[in-house]
């Protein structure tokens, strides 16, 4: 409640209380001259009048400091959630385990690490890619541990780049949609022989509720590198 909205609640409490203390003065006075029966009716009255007019004045009391009580707790605020710290520039998102072979794994592995030496040539970016450090399946982690990680690395990326070399049941989907989730500019090339989920397809459409999104078809590792050598971090924006 502000100063003014007290002040009117104020000031007819103090007119009330004034009149209500009067009014017990001129019954007492009154009661002065009457009969027993009578004096002790108005005495009555006077006493019950009396003791309204102290609980108005009460409230006239009680009133303004509530009023600054509540203007002081409102005028509190919240600190703001500190923001998390970005490690990495972009999270490199591409399938691992799924591939049928661990040859055909290397052999993708080998494309990967072709995209991560142009991103952190021609955009001076920081790179996460999981499998950079992981030449062949015997060097994998338990899948608990790995989720748990690339979960954490996903958190602080800027930016999010999808490759889908196969159409594979690939855990490279959830986290395409926990990048959307987080709200990472993301940029999905996938494969002219594979074909996104829809909302993958459309996600630059959904407005505010996403964040940039686009999608590109590419036959060669080649045609990746070539776009991140022409586009640099524009690639992204």
């Amino acid at each position: 409640m502000d100063d003014r909205a007290s002040q009117g609640i104020q000031n007819p409490l103090t007119f009330l209380g004034a009149a209500l203390s009067t009014t017990a003065s001129v019954i007492i006075a009154l009661a002065a001259g009457k009969s027993d029966d009578n004096r002790a009716f108005l005495i009555f009255t006077a006493v019950f009048v009396a003791i309204l007019a102290l609980a108005f004045l009460v409230m006239l009391l009680m009133r303004p400091r509530r009023s600054r009580d509540t203007s002081t707790a409102s005028s509190r605020t919240e600190p703001a959630p500190p923001e998390l710290e970005m490690t990495y520039d972009v999270f490199l998102s591409s399938p691992m385990a799924s591939f049928p072979t661990s040859e055909q794994y290397e052999e993708h592995r080998a494309g990967m690490r072709q995209l991560v030496e142009a991103l952190e040539r021609h955009c001076r970016f920081k790179v996460y890619y999981a499998g950079l450090h992981l030449p062949t399946w015997n060097s994998f982690q338990r899948p608990d541990i790995g989720a748990q990680r690339d979960a954490a690395a996903l958190r602080e990326s800027k930016r999010f780049l999808l490759v889908v070399p196969l159409p594979l049941v690939s855990s490279i989907y959830v986290e395409a949609g926990y990048a959307l989730a987080l709200h990472k500019p993301s940029v999905y090339y996938h494969h002219v022989d594979v074909e996104l989920p829809f909302m993958l397809r459309h996600a630059s459409q959904y407005g505010n509720d996403f964040p940039r999104c686009k999608e590109y078809r590419y036959a060669q590792i080649e045609e990746i590198v070539q776009d991140i050598e022409m586009n640099k971090s524009s690639l992204f924006d």
